[in-house]
This record gives C-alpha cells, structure tokens and sequence, in this order.
C-alpha cells in the first residue's frame, strides 16, 4: 500500500477517478506548511504505518529565478531543507549558533522509491529535473528572498511541506519520494501570473502515469 500525501484537496482532484479505482492507495490531506504536515502524517503513520510501503509527496511549486527551471517543470526531489528556520532579517535568514541545534542535516531522497520514479518517468519519456527543494513556513514574496534562498541552499525551487514529510518518513523509516509541477516563478509577488490550475492538472497528470505503473506495473489508460 502507498500513501500519497499533498497538501490540498484541490492538488489532487484532477485524480478522483483514478484513486476511486485504486485498492492499493490512500490518501493523506495533510494540510498547508510543515507543522499541520507533520502532525497529521505522523498521526497517520502511527496508526497505519506498518501497512505502508511508501509516501507519494504531490503538488505545485514555486521556481527561482536564474535556477534553470520554468513554469511547468516537473520536479523531483534530490534534497530538503527546511528554509526560513533560523532568525528572519529583511533579506536574508541567519543560521542559528549551531550549539542550538540537534545535529539537523537537510533530507536526502536517496531510496529505492525515487530510483523505481526515476525509471518510470524516463520510461514514458516525462521531462523532469533533479532538484534541491527548499521548503518554508511563508511563501517568498519577493525576488531579492527567493535569490537569497537559491544560493544559500543551491536550490531550484519552493515548497510548504517537503522536508515535513521527509522528516516524519525517515523517524518511521519508510522511503518517501517528493514531485511537483512548477506553478510560479519566486519573483516580486503577482498573483495573477501564477498558473495553478494548469499546474495541479500538470502534475496530477504525470503522478497518475506514474502511481499506476508503479501500483500495477502497466499504463495508464
């Protein structure tokens, strides 16, 4: 059994039909940002978690500017960190004394699950880019923040959730793979020119490509 967890109800409508005919699925609405993400898939696994082989992260993302991504771009990630965890100054975001903290390192997807996607991706000749992932507690509202977080993490684009679930998989020791579709550019914030819609509809696309072949080892129709 593998779960899918996105964010929202509405980045997984497009697959409905495709779930309600699917045994071998569940479904987690985890909820927006890393704390309902956590809480709610920790609770999850807790109680379900020895009958799950692996966690499907789903949903959009926000790409930055000179990172070599473009609206529309799959995404899969390579590594998560967790961004704007440190002390918020007007452009940039300062690390705390490291005597602080436990050892934190940013969560690689190094598993047996990203490699099955990979093949899977490639096998159906889906274009993708292997990324670093950063994910935030507040959206970037502005070119000058998302430069700053690209550099500082060598990272191609955003989230709220990712390193949420790679955190929670990896105390429960199930692999997990993260794929998103690009619905923005990390730029000076104009909602109008984000594509959300045609993203949702992007990634539920290839993620039900995917899912199926990797559930029931053929194509989707």
């Amino acid at each position: 059994m593998f779960l899918i967890a996105v964010a929202t109800e509405n980045e997984i409508k497009p697959l409905a039909p495709f779930l309600a005919a699917a045994a071998q699925l569940d479904v987690l609405i985890t909820g927006m940002g890393p704390v309902a993400t956590a809480a709610s898939l920790s609770q999850y696994l807790s109680l379900h978690g020895s009958g799950i082989d692996g966690v499907l992260n789903f949903g959009v993302t926000g790409a930055y500017i000179n990172s070599g991504l473009a609206l529309f771009d799959i995404c899969l990630a390579q590594q998560e960190v967790l961004g704007d965890f440190g002390i918020c100054m007007q452009d940039t975001i300062e690390d705390f004394d490291p005597g602080l903290l436990k050892g934190y390192k940013p969560l690689s997807f190094n598993n047996d699950l990203v490699l099955r996607f990979e093949n899977i991706l490639r096998g159906h000749n889906i274009v993708f880019k292997v990324v670093n992932f950063v994910t935030v507690n507040c959206c970037s509202g502005t070119t000058v923040r998302g430069e700053f977080l690209r550099q500082k993490f060598a990272a191609g684009c955003e989230n709220m959730e990712g390193a949420a679930v790679a955190m929670v998989c990896k105390n429960f020791n199930i692999p997990c793979v993260e794929l998103r579709c690009v619905s923005n550019m990390v730029q000076d914030r104009v909602a109008a020119e984000w594509h959300l819609a045609e993203a949702i509809e992007k990634i539920c696309m290839v993620a039900e490509i995917a899912v199926h072949e990797l559930v029931l080892g053929g194509t989707s129709s």
